[in-house]
């Protein structure tokens, strides 16, 4: 299995095998977006462990067939017991799993480890199986040697159904884990020989989802890797969208539509729905909660009001930059495609838009993730205490594209991110200074203190650096609260 599976699984490494090797039983609950590596990285602990392991992967199967492939998982993982015959269900796997238990328990060194993948597709046949699991559970967890790990990338059901206050594995499970997508620092190790622009590109164009940066050759450039794995027929990532689609979702065209006319920049419900031919935001309402649920959608609020409950001012994006790659410049054009058109696609409408596109959202959502890495990394100024980091918008068209807040929600740094050819230079920290100005009250800021010590941090962040007179008026500020940040900043912390 390639070892780049597993490029800043650091933690998510050390939690699963602390519970392997911890001195209690364990029921630990791990989800995420299909793709994102979460059945690699459990076969890979697993298989360091040393520990005989069940390993099943759910299918949508009935209930009867999918017995029968648990029970000849099971047989695999411990040849040495006597099986007759199927599970008649998932009780009695249970119950087999607790007996495995009970005769290793004089062995310190031996669990009963299992492994329960895509666990909303057995649910679905057994309605009753998170109860069957609840009181098999509450009957089996002061045993020593029971290591239980529940996997399933319907984020919607594993949220609601399993870590929800009134869920029946609630206050059950001994932890849970989201496994999130890469970030764009993390998805360049998988091209360290690409230069900081072409790192920056590829991120924009497929994303951080392991799955996806492993079809790219590293030693091929971006235009080849994309004409020979997107822009192709029958290739993993040129099915990949549809595939994502559950099956009873591919049969309704609301779907991928409504996929479309994000990805092509429609970011209100009224204007999805008018873009697709539907009267109103209602029409759309269900699917977009749909595509939320499966992690396809995502709702996003300005900064200052992620800490309420409602907001009547959200924006809906694609939530995975292949997606919105696909969605943006693919789908529209699969008929070139099923031709063997692919590079005409590329030459004529991708690469002259490529930069563009990588402007809004992926280069300022690169720039939000990197002050979290920063702020781990120790290189921000000391005073500077982030709690949350997002964007803003509000009356008159106003945005800003970095907006963080402290841990009384005060803002605490404002930024504006270019991706152009040319540096930065006075004019842009002047726009910034007068766009910030302007919507201090909205933000709780007093206009007078913007630009000086005694306001927010501002920021610029450069695809092509800074103008000497932009470094030496930065230079010149003691405390500094103007900060310059590079596209190889970016990459060096």
């Amino acid at each position: 299995m390639s070892q780049s599976l597993f490029y800043n699984r650091i933690q998510e490494k050390q939690v699963l095998q602390e519970a392997l090797t911890s001195s209690r039983s364990e029921l630990l609950i791990l989800y995420g977006r299909r793709g994102v590596g979460k059945s690699a990285l459990l076969e890979r602990i697993l298989a360091e462990s040393g520990n005989n392991y069940v390993f099943y992967r759910a299918t949508r199967r009935t209930l009867s067939l999918q017995m029968q492939a648990l029970t000849e998982a099971t047989r695999e993982a411990f040849p040495q017991a006597f099986i007759p015959q199927t599970f008649l269900d998932f009780a009695v796997f249970l119950d087999f799993l607790a007996h495995q238990a009970r005769e290793l328990e004089t062995n310190d060194k031996q669990s009963v480890v299992a492994v329960i993948d895509e666990l909303p597709y057995l649910a679905d046949v057994d309605p009753g199986l998170l109860t069957v699991l609840q009181n098999w559970w509450d009957a089996n967890k002061r045993r020593p040697n029971l290591k239980i790990f529940l996997a399933g990338s319907y984020v919607a059901f594993m949220e609601r159904q399993m870590l929800d206050a009134n869920a029946p594995l609630y206050n059950r499970r001994t932890g849970a884990m989201k496994l999130d997508p890469l970030d764009y620092a993390e998805a360049a190790l998988f091209f360290p020989n690409y230069s900081f622009q072409e790192k920056m590109e590829v991120f924009a164009i497929l994303g951080g989802m392991p799955s996806y940066l492993e079809q790219f050759d590293a030693k091929q450039s971006i235009e080849d890797n994309v004409k020979h794995t997107i822009l192709h027929r029958n290739t993993y990532l040129s099915e990949e969208p549809d595939w994502l689609l559950l099956e009873d979702l591919r049969k309704d065209t609301l779907y991928g539509s409504i996929l479309q006319a994000v990805a092509r920049g429609e970011r209100r419900p009224s204007d999805i729905a008018r873009a697709i031919g539907k009267n109103s935001a209602q029409d759309i309402a269900p699917a977009l909660e749909t595509l939320r649920d499966l992690g396809l959608i995502l709702r996003e609020v300005p900064v200052t009001e992620i800490r309420q409950s409602r907001s009547r001012t959200s924006l809906y994006w694609v939530a995975d930059n292949y997606l919105d790659f696909w969605y943006r410049f693919v789908d529209p054009a699969r008929s070139l495609i099923a031709r063997g058109l692919g590079a005409r696609l590329w030459e004529q409408d991708i690469q002259p838009g490529l930069q563009a596109y990588i402007s809004r959202p992926t280069f300022e959502r690169a720039c939000r993730q990197f002050l979290w890495r920063a702020l781990a990394a120790g290189t921000l100024p000391p005073e500077l205490r982030l709690t949350e980091v997002g964007t803003w918008w509000g009356a008159g068209d106003k945005e800003l594209d970095v907006v963080a807040l402290d841990a009384q929600g005060s803002v605490v740094l404002v930024g504006s991110c270019k991706w152009t050819n040319a540096p930065m230079d006075v004019a842009e920290y002047a726009a910034l200074l007068a766009d910030v100005k302007a919507v201090a009250p909205d933000l709780k800021l007093e206009p007078s203190k913007v630009g000086t010590a005694e306001g927010p941090r501002l920021a610029l962040f450069s695809r092509s650096g800074f103008t000497p007179w932009l470094e030496e008026l930065a230079a010149q500020q003691a405390p500094p609260w103007l900060l310059l940040f590079t596209l190889e900043d970016l990459y060096h912390l």
